[in-house]
């Protein structure tokens, strides 16, 4: 199974990023150790989905 990516943009949050790809942020968080807080996101950052 290849990766799949998402290019955070401008007003997106973790929440909504993970709703959009029908998974949780708990998920979110769990295939992006580097995000250190969920609130804490910028645009233009990739974010791994799967």
């Amino acid at each position: 199974m290849h990766m799949k990516f998402h290019t955070v943009k401008r007003g997106e949050t973790l929440w909504k990023i993970a709703h959009h790809h029908h998974t949780s942020v708990h998920h979110l968080l769990h295939m992006n150790p580097s995000i250190k807080n969920p609130d804490l996101i910028y645009i233009g950052q990739r974010i791994k989905i799967h």
